[in-house]
């Protein structure tokens, strides 16, 4: 309801407002393709065993591997209307970012000669972590 001088009334603002987050959840909480998941764990797991390779080898594979992350995510938030809206789930958001530290881990130890044995862990762990808030994802979506 406007009031005299043309402004919109307090309630008719909250209203308008807690509209707007009502919108802004629904779109951030669409729910992803299942096949996703497992897709993003394996990309990400990979590129965390990229420093047992060569130094040649190390960013011509971590690189693309890299852009397909972000293309396949991209490609799949266009289709469904979300290209860029990052999920509500707390439980997912800190498990992907588990994953991005343990990944962050697994480049900083390569660039320190680290043994390879511990690559195959570092991926595991950044797989295990993505799965962990894959499973928090899809259930609050579903």
């Amino acid at each position: 309801m406007e009031t005299i001088d043309g402004t919109v009334g307090r309630d008719k603002a909250a209203a308008d407002l807690a509209a707007v987050a009502a919108a802004q959840r629904a779109v951030r909480d669409q729910p992803w393709p299942i096949w996703l998941y497992p897709a993003n764990a394996v990309l990400l797991a990979t590129m965390a065993l990229t420093p047992m390779l060569s130094d040649a080898m190390k960013l011509m594979t971590c690189l693309p591997l890299a852009a397909v992350v972000f293309g396949l995510n991209y490609w799949v938030g266009l289709r469904i209307g979300t290209p860029f809206a990052l999920p509500t789930s707390r439980g997912f958001l800190t498990a992907v970012v588990i994953a991005g530290l343990i990944l962050i881990a697994a480049v900083l130890a390569g660039s320190l000669g680290a043994p390879n044995g511990i690559f195959p862990l570092l991926a595991v762990g950044v797989a295990v972590s993505y799965g962990i808030g894959s499973i928090l994802h899809y259930r609050s979506t579903h």
